[in-house]
């Protein structure tokens, strides 16, 4: 009995236990259920919404860049900037038989140089992985036959995705007018420099969605709420810039920075009359098609609106323009030079030391006579030499549609000393850009009007709908009579001084020249024999078709003579007869 009785009492016992983890296993599942109705409600609905919702982004397309041809009555376009789908290879490694033989396929087919096989490979073999990006940038014609190799070797488990892309055409010779696709700090595309950056807004659209309801497999199911917001594309961007004139202007500049060995060079020409630009161009450039493989990324500047420099004697025709606009001096107006001239303590001599005597005003610019536009600028006094200064442009951005413009200095003009005065009639002492200069001198070939530099020809909608910009006024800076006087001085530079390399036959033609001292990086000026070279011109005289400047910088010569003048002159020469002007000379003055 008693054995019976303790085998009893052990029978219960373990009935109890059974009980008691019976008991605490029920309560557990309980409690975890309450926690995920509760605690973890918001996340499972979340999870299970999304296994069943589809909201996918639409995609706008990027509006394009065209350049317009100039001529009258030409309507061709010049694509810039283009979309040209690129893609990225894909491998579900669940459906890869052979990671060794389809490495090697790839690497074979890819027709892109500096594939590797081994690297693949380790892509190819991690298990599991149901989306792997193998390769991209893959370009159509090598999708194209990577696919039919594919096919052929019974390659399993590789797709190719689609990836939108920029192409830049032009290569190089439109760099810093388009700028180019870059990435921001989140890795989406965005438009660096150029119209690109300017306008990345207009260009990139605004994108779309759709919500709804998906089955199993991922198809859409047609449900009453779903929500659909069509992308509308940007728009296409016609741009003032002649293709053939643009070509034809970067050859001659990098021409003659290799020929100078110039550190760089710029050139801009433009229409006076309404401020378009028809050509742009700086020398080093790049290639927006691999911007990523720039050394020194100062490239991607614009120095035509950004490099701000002393401008030397090119300024000279500002400061005698306003002199006459003013009334203080006419073209007959002498002087007596005696080589140098003194302010503040500081003695301010002519180039070379010249000692020119008595001199006329049309002297004064004809042979470039520092001494002379100190003479103009002390009668206009500094607050109307100010005034004329900020109304040509300088120290304030010209709005011209491009990313980073600068303003240039002339704060100078705000300080007290005669020297200043002195010193920034003939160009130093101050900073301008290329931009601002060609602005200048528009205004002086259009009859004292300064109309605003512009590079947007149209844009086109997405219905081909075009919107053509109209040419700006700014203001009247100097009355058509002193435009006419000093046009009359800066052609007696070209026929009969500095400027002859500038001269085209059976034309007439005005322009300037200027030789500036480069400033260091400590403020001081570099060794006189390391100048800034700048020519600056327009015509015909009578109705200018162009007004166009060319500037190196540091080249290896001694004056802008021998360097920035044969430039214009050759570009001057095509773009009369490209542009098909009229002769407006007399043979005999060839």
């Amino acid at each position: 009995m008693a054995r019976h009785s303790l085998y009893a009492g052990t029978g219960a016992q373990r009935l109890r236990t059974v009980g008691v983890c019976w008991l605490v296993i029920t309560t557990l599942f309980i409690l975890r259920l309450l926690y995920l109705e509760t605690v973890q409600h918001a996340r499972y609905t979340s999870q299970a919404s999304g296994a069943r919702t589809l909201h996918q982004s639409i995609r706008a397309k990027r509006g394009e860049i065209f350049a317009h041809d100039a001529r009258a009555g030409q309507e061709t376009l010049y694509p810039i900037a283009i979309n040209q789908d690129k893609f990225l290879l894909v491998s579900d490694n669940r459906k890869v038989k052979d990671t060794a033989h389809a490495a090697h396929v790839i690497a074979s087919s890819s027709g892109i140089e500096g594939v590797d096989e081994t690297a693949l490979l380790q892509k190819l073999s991690v298990a599991g992985r149901a989306y792997q990006p193998l390769l991209k940038g893959v370009r159509v014609e090598n999708m194209e036959s990577m696919t039919a190799q594919m096919e052929r070797e019974n390659v399993t488990g590789l797709y190719f995705d689609r990836e939108p892309a920029r192409f830049y055409p032009e290569h190089e010779l439109l760099a810093h007018i388009s700028g180019f696709i870059g990435k921001d700090t989140a890795g989406a595309a965005v438009g660096r420099y150029g119209v690109e950056g300017y306008f990345d807004e207009q260009l990139r659209g605004v994108d779309g969605f759709v919500r709804t309801e998906k089955d199993p497999f991922g198809g859409w199911i047609p449900v009453a709420d779903r929500e659909f917001k069509a992308a509308t594309d940007g728009s296409d961007l016609i741009v003032t810039v002649d293709r053939v004139i643009q070509l034809r202007l970067c050859d001659a500049l990098a021409q003659g920075v290799k020929k100078y060995e110039a550190r760089s060079g710029s050139g801009i020409i433009m229409d006076p009359h309404t401020g378009a630009i028809l050509a742009m161009c700086n020398v080093p450039t790049f290639d927006p098609n691999e911007y990523q493989k720039v050394g020194d990324p100062s490239v991607y500047n614009n120095d035509a609106l950004f490099r701000a420099f002393e401008p030397g004697s090119v300024f000279k025709a500002f400061t005698m323009s306003a002199a006459l606009d003013a009334g203080v001096v006419s073209p007959d107006t002498t002087y007596v030079d005696a080589g140098f001239v003194k302010r503040d303590g500081f003695t301010i001599r002519n180039a070379a030391n010249k000692i020119w005597g008595t001199e006329t005003m049309t002297n004064v610019i004809k042979e470039s006579i520092n001494t002379g536009t100190v003479f103009a600028a002390d009668l206009l006094g500094i607050d109307r030499f100010k005034t004329y200064v900020e109304n040509f442009g300088f120290g304030a951005k010209t709005g011209v549609e491009l990313k980073t413009e600068e303003k240039g200095i002339i704060k100078s003009l705000r300080k007290k000393g005669s020297v200043y005065i002195a010193t920034a009639s003939f160009g130093q002492g101050i900073t301008v850009t290329p931009m601002q200069l060609i602005q200048g001198y528009g205004a002086i070939a259009n009859k004292g009007v300064m109309m605003k530099p512009y590079i947007t020809y149209a844009w086109r909608d997405a219905a081909a709908q075009a919107t053509v910009t109209k040419p700006t006024e700014i203001r009247r800076v100097i009355s058509e009579k002193a435009a006419a006087q000093i046009t009359e001085m800066m052609r007696a530079v070209v026929d009969e001084a500095h400027g002859k390399l500038a001269r085209v036959p059976g034309y007439s033609i005005a322009g300037k020249t200027g030789t500036a001292q480069i400033v260091g990086n400590k403020g001081k000026y570099e060794d006189a024999s390391i100048n800034n070279h700048t020519f600056v011109g327009y015509g015909p005289i009578a109705n200018p078709r162009f007004v166009m400047l060319i500037t190196y910088e540091a080249p290896h010569a001694r004056f802008a003579e021998s360097t920035a003048v044969p430039t214009f002159g050759e570009v001057a020469k095509f773009l009369l007869e490209y542009l098909g002007v009229p002769q407006d000379r007399p043979l005999a003055q060839k």
